[in-house]
C-alpha cells in the first residue's frame, strides 16, 4: 500500500503524537508499504528522516511549544499526485489536518482521521481571560471537532473513553478503538538496582502535565528520606520548574535530565522504583505504557485515558492530581514496600504485553485494507 500520513511535526520530543507517528511510519515501511510524512518543515528533522518526509513551509503559531501552522493546499496536492496514495492518515487538528481532509475529498482518496488531542481541556491552560469564555468556546470546540471527525471515513481514537466523547458530541462516523503500540523488543524489564528509591518522571514540561504539582506532592513525601525524582523531558517551563525545586529545598533530591530517547531511554526507566504523571489530559498515555514494560508500578491521574491503563491498586494507584497529601501517600506507600512494588510491577508487564507494536500496527493494516477494497 501506499500510505500518506500528515502531521504538524515529527520532532522527537513533542509529545506522543510524534513517537507514534515516527513509530507507525518505520513499521509499515519494514512491512514493505510506501511511506510519505506529509509535515511543516523545521530544522529539526534528521537527515534520516527526509527520505520519508514531504516537507511544507510553515511559522510558529506558539514558539515555546512548537505549535506549526501553514498554508501551502498547491504545493501539497502536487506532492499528493505525485505520490498517488491508497490511504491517507491524518494525526493533525490543526491546519495540517485541515489540507488532509480538503486533499482527500478533492482527489477522492479514502481518510482517516486519528485522535490524539483533547482540546476541551487545553482550555485549562489558556490565559484567564480567555478561560472565562468556556460557555462560548466549549461549544465552538464541540462543534469543530465534530465536523471535522464526521469529514473522515474512519475514525481511529486510542481509548474507549474518547470514543465515548466523541459520540457524546454527536461524530456519526465509524470510529475504531486502536491504542498505541510500542516496541517491546526495546521497552522491557531489565532492573538496575539504585541505592535510592528513584520517582520517575517523562513527559514535555508543560503546564498542562501537572509537573509543578508532582513537586509539591514530592517535597512532602521526600522530608527526611534519601530519595530522588528523575525528571525526563523538556518544555517552556523548565526555568520555572528548576526555580520552585529550589524554593522547596529539594534540589538535592530532584534531577532534571533534559529529553533522552534511544537506548538510554529504556534504561531509565529500568533504574526507577516507580513512575509517576500527574497530567489530566493524557488521551492515552504513551510513557505510561513505556513504564509498564518495563516492570514499573505506575501512580497515575484519574483522569481521561490513564485509567484505562493504571488498574487501581493492581499496577498502580489512580490520584487525584490536586490532592497533595494523597499523592505524597501513595508514594510513601510504594517506598516503604518493596513487596506490593514487586507485585505491581508484575502485573504492569503482564498489561503491556496486550499492546504490543506488531499486534497494534497489524489492526490497523487490516483497517486500511477495508477502505481500499
Amino acid at each position: 500500500m501506499k500510505i500518506a500520513l500528515f502531521s504538524d511535526t515529527i520532532t522527537e520530543g513533542y509529545g506522543g503524537v510524534t513517537v507514534y507517528v515516527r513509530n507507525l511510519a518505520l513499521f509499515l515501511h519494514e512491512q514493505g508499504n510506501d511511506v510519505k510524512i506529509f509535515v511543516w518543515n523545521s530544522k529539526e528533522i534528521k537527515e534520516e528522516e527526509k527520505k520519508f518526509c514531504a516537507r511544507f513551509p510553515s511559522f510558529n503559531i506558539i514558539k515555546k511549544v512548537n505549535g506549526k501552522a501553514g498554508f501551502s493546499p498547491i504545493k501539497m496536492i502536487n506532492r499528493i499526485r505525485k505520490f498517488n496514495p491508497d490511504i491517507i492518515h491524518n494525526h493533525s487538528q490543526f491546519t495540517m489536518g485541515v489540507h488532509a481532509i480538503f486533499i482527500s475529498k478533492l482527489l477522492n482518496v479514502p481518510l482517516l482521521n486519528h485522535y490524539h488531542t483533547y482540546l476541551e481541556q487545553q482550555l485549562n491552560y489558556f490565559p484567564k481571560a480567555l478561560r472565562k469564555t468556556k460557555k462560548i468556546t466549549i461549544p465552538m470546540i464541540r462543534g469543530w471537532t465534530t465536523k471535522f471527525f464526521d469529514s473522515s471515513d474512519i475514525v481511529i481514537v486510542p481509548t474507549e473513553i474518547i470514543k465515548k466523547y466523541l459520540l457524546e458530541i454527536g461524530v456519526r462516523k465509524r470510529i475504531e478503538v486502536l491504542p498505541f503500540g510500542i516496541n517491546l523488543d526495546k521497552f522491557k524489564f531489565a532492573k538496575t538496582e539504585n541505592s535510592k528509591f528513584t520517582l520517575l518522571h517523562v513527559g514535555r514540561l508543560t503546564k498542562e502535565k501537572k509537573v509543578e504539582e508532582l513537586l509539591y506532592s514530592f517535597e512532602k513525601f521526600s522530608k527526611d528520606k534519601k530519595v530522588t525524582l528523575l525528571i525526563i523531558g523538556d518544555g517552556p517551563e523548565k526555568e520555572r520548574l528548576i526555580d520552585l525545586v529550589n524554593e522547596l529545598k529539594i534540589d538535592d533530591k530532584v534531577l532534571f535530565k533534559g529529553w533522552i530517547s534511544g537506548e538510554k531511554l529504556p534504561q531509565l526507566y529500568n533504574s526507577a522504583d516507580v513512575f509517576i504523571t500527574l497530567s489530566e489530559m493524557e488521551t492515552f498515555g504513551i510513557v505510561v505504557l513505556e513504564a509498564m514494560a518495563c516492570g514499573l508500578p505506575v501512580i497515575g491521574a484519574n483522569a481521561l485515558a490513564i485509567p484505562e491503563l493504571v488498574k487501581q491498586g493492581k499496577n498502580g494507584f489512580l490520584v487525584d492530581s490536586k490532592n497533595r497529601i494523597d499523592v505524597a501517600n501513595k508514594i510513601n506507600i510504594l517506598y516503604e514496600d518493596k513487596e506490593l512494588r514487586k507485585k505491581m510491577a508484575e502485573e504492569s508487564l503482564k498489561y503491556s504485553k496486550e499492546y504490543s507494536k506488531k499486534k497494534v500496527f497489524n489492526k490497523l493494516e487490516k483497517i486500511y485494507a477495508s477502505l481500499i477494497k
